[in-house]
């Protein structure tokens, strides 16, 4: 039986260099961004970090698609498909890894926010005295963070999830269903797909303005019980999603 320690080391092995060249591109990208604005302007108040966070959101969106696309390769490979593990370790292993590597790309993008903030820091303080209005305490603005952190990281698996969860479903299908069946098929799921996705949304903003109730110092009951919705959603989904694993989808070859 393969070893989830041994397992884990082979797909946090592709996905860490994967994501240490979205890391390179990103800084590329904010070198010849900045060299621009110097050449053509100067560099002034604020403009570091501002290009830093714009791309920042940019290189975010590319890695949670690119760790979405390993993932989803492991389920129907005969590379991990015929290991000696069961499909509960395979999927949970599969899923950990990309959220391991996530977290690690995050904590990087953190790092290039305080090199930004050193750089701008006071355009940046000034900035935030003309916006913020009344004064917030440092335990409240703590709070936005956190519950920022936890509600970003929540949406991510459950992105994943959905996402294996319509791959697995379209794989199981296309395995029995004539062709004009399994086009009918996948149209239907991929509208389901875009219905989850304008209510994932929409659940989004709505904790967005949940979280403003931290801010204000209020409990935000609201916020968490959206958070625990999400979670509950993607472990249905992750069972559905093993469940089709064992049953339905077939490896095809590398």
């Amino acid at each position: 039986m393969t070893s989830f320690g041994a397992l884990f080391k082979v797909m946090g092995r592709q996905r860490f260099r994967l994501m240490n060249w979205t890391i390179l591109g990103e800084l590329a990208v904010i070198t010849g961004t900045l060299l621009w604005r110097f050449a053509a302007t100067g560099i002034q108040g604020g403009d570091t970090f501002w290009t830093v966070l714009a791309w920042s959101v940019l290189a975010f969106t590319v890695a949670f698609i690119l760790l979405a696309v390993q993932t989803e390769r492991v389920y129907t490979r005969d590379t991990y498909r015929l290991l000696p593990l069961g499909e509960t370790k395979l999927y949970l292993t599969d899923l950990l890894a990309s959220f391991v590597m996530f977290i690690y790309f995050g904590v990087i993008q953190v790092v290039f926010y305080l090199v930004a903030e050193m750089l701008d820091h006071h355009y940046l303080a000034t900035w935030l005295r003309n916006i913020s209005g009344p004064a917030y305490t440092t335990q409240q603005a703590l709070k936005v963070l956190i519950g920022l952190t936890v509600m970003g990281i929540v949406l991510v698996i459950l992105g994943w999830t959905t996402v294996s969860f319509v791959h697995l479903v379209v794989s199981s299908t296309n395995n029995f269903l004539p062709a004009t069946r399994r086009r009918l098929v996948n149209v239907v799921l991929y509208i389901v797909m875009i219905c989850l996705v304008v209510w994932i949304t929409g659940y989004l903003l709505d904790g967005v303005n949940h979280v403003g109730q931290l801010l204000a110092g209020h409990e935000g009951a609201d916020f968490l019980v959206n958070v625990v919705g999400f979670l509950v959603v993607a472990a249905i989904e992750a069972g559905l999603n093993i469940v089709l694993l064992k049953k339905w989808v077939e490896t095809i070859a590398n």
